[in-house]
């Protein structure tokens, strides 16, 4: 397909998606644009609010995460997201010291359920 078609769909998509906010911004309240176009935004507030959720378990993390890997034998902690619930996944290098380490690791960090397991050994580990 040559670019200018591609770029005439794109135009005309755009155009249908993007809402008209001329007729409902009175024309005495320039303020009020803010507050139409914030409420034509193309993401919802549930949207926002997930993207600010996972901003605050990712500051968690980091917040944490030095303190986990002093930890003998973890090597990673990173974020799970497990029927809606949000869980904090504390890697370990090997099966068999999954034990020794979940009995360091605290149950929750600032409210959030941690777990503790083996990394998944890939292809040419161990050779």
């Amino acid at each position: 397909m040559k670019p200018r078609y591609v770029a005439t769909l794109a135009l005309v998509g755009w155009s249908l998606w993007i809402p008209s906010i001329g007729k409902t911004i009175p024309k005495d309240c320039p303020s009020c644009a803010a507050s139409v176009i914030a409420q034509n935004s193309p993401q919802s507030a549930d949207t926002q609010a997930a993207e600010a959720e996972a901003q605050s378990m990712e500051d968690v993390r980091q917040r944490h995460l030095h303190e986990m890997l002093e930890i003998p034998h973890v090597v990673n902690m990173g974020i799970e997201l497990r029927d809606s619930e949000v869980i904090f996944d504390v890697q370990v290098d090997k099966e068999a010291n999954v034990p020794q380490v979940e009995r360091v690791v605290p149950p929750k960090i600032e409210g959030y359920d941690v777990e503790v397991e083996a990394v998944p050994a890939g292809p040419g580990v161990g050779y």
